[in-house]
């Protein structure tokens, strides 16, 4: 007798960010520890022992943390000044790296043949489509785009069209919900620098 796996969805633990209070999962989220010599630390690899605490990794939170001392609260610990800037160079570090992450996605599924281009096969899909749209779009193109479940790029039409191997005026794209490549963008969930899953 053989018995098949189902297809669980493996589980993802979420942390609220000691600012806004908003939930995500622990790897979109900057941990910050408490050391044995009672200093605030990046943990960087997520595993360091001692208190920690989460923070979005975006400018806001940063200032307002920095402002409000919140994580001085949130560890029992005064926050030495140089960890600010630290602090704010490694998020835009993950939003490099977020970005590096979309530009890799848009161009294998280009390559694969499921990446729908332009606004004309998104509308002659069967599938349901998360659509991405160039910064510089015209009007006409976001409209379309904020009708259905859209990503705002952090990149213009020439580098939309480039990421894709296109010729140029590339200004939406469309991924379907259903593939790999769509379940990995939605991931991401980036919310740094204008980009963002809605």
């Amino acid at each position: 007798m053989t018995f098949s796996k189902t297809n669980r969805q493996k589980h993802i633990p979420e942390r609220s960010c000691c600012v806004c209070r908003v939930k995500s999962d622990k790897h979109k989220l900057i941990r910050i520890v408490r050391s044995p010599d009672g200093l605030a630390v990046i943990d960087v690899a997520g595993k360091l022992p001692g208190r920690g605490v989460y923070i979005c990794p975006d400018d806001e939170c940063i200032t307002l943390a920095e402002k409000s001392g919140a994580l001085n609260r949130a560890l029992s610990v005064s926050v030495q000044s140089e960890l600010w800037p630290s602090l704010r160079e490694y998020a835009r570090g993950m939003a490099i790296d977020a970005g590096m992450k979309i530009r890799s996605i848009l161009g294998l599924a280009r390559k694969s043949g499921v990446l729908l281009v332009g606004a004309d096969n998104i509308e002659r899909s069967r599938h349901g489509v998360i659509v991405l749209y160039a910064s510089d779009c015209s009007d006409r193109v976001k409209e379309f785009a904020l009708m259905r479940e859209h990503v705002a790029l952090d990149m213009n039409i020439d580098e939309l069209s480039r990421v894709i191997g296109s010729r140029g005026g590339v200004q939406i794209v469309g991924l379907p919900i259903n593939s790999g490549f769509a379940k990995k963008l939605k991931r991401l969930e980036i919310t740094e620098r204008g980009i963002a899953i809605e």
